[in-house]
């Protein structure tokens, strides 16, 4: 499928979710446009799902949706992922693709998935929150990444998750 194609249909599955827009999700645009302003640089990185940490919730149907069927296909796969003890990307793709990678930004010990939070989710159920098979990421740099780390915590307690 072209990525064009990808995008478009990436966006129209998500008007559906514009009616029931607030605050919290405006504050959110908001702090994931700076991530993406403000950045130094970004890389691959692996790691540990139970490091992973959501910004938001999923609570919207079509999302709660895209995430069970997401969970499903990875249930079906679990044993064989865990022996291999990795996600990369090219697994991710084949398994629950997406238009973009999971997109994080390291706060101490966690990393905050900015992008990516349904598949997140979907990995939580089908492996368990405190499992440490690898995740490939991409991770956001910043020279002075204290006041994203500050917005993303503020974005997860007005999602009450901290």
């Amino acid at each position: 499928m072209s990525r064009l194609r990808q995008w478009w249909l990436y966006l129209l599955s998500k008007r559906s979710e514009v009616a029931a827009l607030d605050y919290k999700d405006a504050y959110m645009a908001k702090v994931i446009m700076d991530i993406h302003r403000l950045r130094g640089d970004k890389a691959q990185a692996m790691v540990p799902l139970h490091a992973l940490q959501p910004i938001h919730r999923i609570d919207r149907e079509s999302a709660r949706q895209a995430t069970q069927a997401r969970a499903q296909v990875l249930t079906a796969r679990r044993e064989e992922l865990l022996a291999h003890g990795r996600l990369d990307l090219a697994a991710l793709t084949d398994l629950i693709p997406s238009v973009s990678q999971i997109k994080v930004v390291r706060d101490g010990e966690r990393w905050l998935a900015f992008e990516g939070n349904g598949r997140l989710y979907a990995m939580r159920e089908a492996f368990g929150e405190d499992c440490a098979l690898l995740v490939e990421v991409e991770e956001y740099r910043f020279a002075r990444p204290r006041k994203i780390q500050r917005r993303l915590r503020r974005v997860r307690r007005l999602n009450t998750l901290e």
